[in-house]
């Protein structure tokens, strides 16, 4: 086992059964996600999201929502205000980690000190990444975000029934080629592509960055990390110029890390990130996942001031990582561990 102590679940026989399996063994359910509740990629999303914690209330369990992220506006269903309301009175404390989803939830009536505004944890990456000596290497996190079109069904789901029709992903593939390909033409640098989710779950981010590269015609230039490695993986990151993503941890690493992000965005939680790193100038309006025009001119711009916006970036990202670092304190607080 690689992380010995930790006991865990097997879902092949469905997750629903190792849910109930985990929470009934836990004494405390613990519930995070970059959107714990979003209804535009499924709208079971939001539902199955938030079942521990109904089942931890049935159970008699204690919990917490850990740095969770909350959609807004038309990113959530009707009822998915209350079921969120429900849900989280379950919880004996509460961390978000951005502005707009505390204010979601001030608004469904949650209040500090029991929620409290921290930041994402992946900031709190070790500094050894933080000095790495940049290259001239441009990093892209692309990602086909057609599958987000607020269907009932989830991606695993649709993907089973024989009705089910995907989406054309060339149209992105060569858009995102386009763009590497430019790039290699005019800065002579090398290309690393992220694939930061690979799985059933939702399209394939590994599948996606392959195909991209199949249709660059510089594609000698690039490389594929490895997520299996997530230390080597991270360290590439840390090497990069500028990483133009569209996944939101693609931004979240690069910050962490010292690279200068640039997000092709698809969801509000990618932009208000930006905005809380101060580097909304690099978060052009685009269609959803697909770089246009605006997207190459930052990409432009944050690589030859690089080592300006980096310089900028720094004390924000202390000041990021100490916030983030309040959710383990929160926790530890309200369990007395």
């Amino acid at each position: 086992m690689k992380y010995p102590g930790i006991k865990s679940f097997d879902v092949s026989s469905g997750r629903l059964k190792a849910i109930i399996s985990g929470i009934r063994w836990s004494d405390i359910v613990v519930v995070g996600g970059g959107e714990l509740v979003q209804d535009v990629s499924s709208l079971l999303y939001s539902p199955y999201n938030l079942l521990p914690l109904f089942l931890a209330a049935l159970f008699r369990k204690r919990a917490f929502a850990w740095a969770v992220g909350i959609g807004q506006g038309r990113e959530l269903a009707p009822l998915t205000p209350l079921l969120t309301r429900i849900a989280l009175k379950a919880c004996d404390g509460i961390t978000v980690r951005d502005r707009g989803s505390f204010n979601v939830l001030h608004q469904l009536g949650f209040r500090e000190p029991d929620m409290i505004l921290t930041a994402d944890c992946a900031l709190t990456l070790s500094d050894e990444f933080y000095t790495v000596e940049k290259s001239n290497l441009l990093g892209a996190a692309p990602r086909d975000v057609s599958n987000r079109s607020r269907k009932i069904l989830p991606l695993e789901l649709r993907k089973k029934l024989k009705s089910y029709e995907e989406p054309d992903p060339l149209p992105a593939a060569d858009a995102w080629a386009e763009l590497l390909d430019k790039h290699v033409e005019r800065h002579d640098s090398k290309i690393i592509l992220f694939p930061f989710h690979t799985g059933s779950l939702s399209n394939d981010d590994y599948e996606f960055c392959d195909l991209i590269m199949s249709r660059m015609i510089r594609a000698s230039s690039v490389k594929i990390a490895d997520p299996s490695k997530p230390d080597e993986f991270i360290k590439l990151i840390s090497e990069c110029r500028v990483l133009v993503t569209t996944p939101l941890h693609g931004a979240i690493m690069s910050v962490a890390t010292g690279t200068v992000p640039v997000s092709v965005s698809y969801a509000s939680k990618c932009t208000r990130f930006m905005e809380q790193a101060e580097l909304q100038d690099y978060a052009p309006a685009g269609e959803a996942g697909i770089p246009g025009k605006a997207a190459i001119a930052a990409i432009e711009k944050a690589w030859v001031n690089s080592e300006n916006i980096s310089a900028r970036m720094a004390p924000i990202r202390n000041q990021l990582v100490q916030r983030a670092e309040k959710t383990a304190e929160h926790f530890k607080g309200l369990f007395g561990i």
